[in-house]
């Protein structure tokens, strides 16, 4: 698996060949640009559940790199077109490059529908499909699903009883654009009792980084 570096790094790459008698040899230097901070983790999945009270809200959120201090990074919930909230959820702790990240409003429904316990739990992840989500870094908007000035009932990325992954291969970016984005359309999970079980179930660690 390839990751690029935390910081800039350049590679010397040499090529010899030879038929026996004759030889050639030439070198490159290659310059590896470095991830940029607020590009280290990004926002991957929304999951707005069809459990009792709505469960499980969830996220879903990808590692590019290493991150050695997640405290750096914080959630918040844009309710009904309220405009950006600042961090609402604060993580902490450190996560290893391609590793995966879950947020919760509340362990118990998350665990019943995905069979495994989500990393984190706050209830400010009180979302519904409706509502835009944003991931902070050191304060600022670094990604984001939804439009947080807009009640997203009625567009194209509402995901009510549904949910919404990113495409692979695409940066997190602080405006939001839809295009990055595949859902599930309206009361895709309504009558699942578990995402298996669901017509159209939400992707979980299905994420292709660029930098993975």
């Amino acid at each position: 698996m390839l990751r690029p570096p935390p910081s800039a790094q350049s590679y010397g790459i040499s090529v010899e060949v030879s038929d026996g008698e004759l030889q050639a040899v030439d070198a490159i230097s290659l310059s590896v640009a470095a991830v940029p901070p607020h590009h280290r983790l990004l926002l991957t999945g929304v999951v707005d559940g069809p459990l009792a009270g709505g469960t499980p809200k969830s996220l879903e959120l990808f590692a590019v790199t290493d991150i050695t201090d997640l405290s750096d990074w914080g959630l918040g919930v844009a309710s009904n077109g309220g405009g950006s909230p600042g961090v609402e959820a604060a993580l902490s702790g450190s996560v290893g490059a391609g590793s995966y990240l879950y947020v919760a409003s509340e362990a118990a429904g998350f665990t019943t529908f995905f069979g495994f316990a989500p990393d984190f739990t706050s209830a400010a992840i009180n979302f519904n499909g409706d509502d835009a989500v944003e991931l902070y870094y050191q304060g600022a908007v670094a990604d984001t699903f939804g439009d947080a000035d807009v009640d997203g009932s009625g567009t194209l990325w509402e995901y009510t009883d549904g949910w919404a992954y990113r495409q692979d291969l695409l940066p997190p970016r602080a405006a939001f654009d839809p295009g990055q984005w595949s859902t599930s359309g309206i009361d895709a999970l309504d009558g699942a009792t578990d995402n298996a079980s669901a017509t159209v179930p939400a992707p979980v660690r299905r994420y292709l980084s660029c930098g993975a």
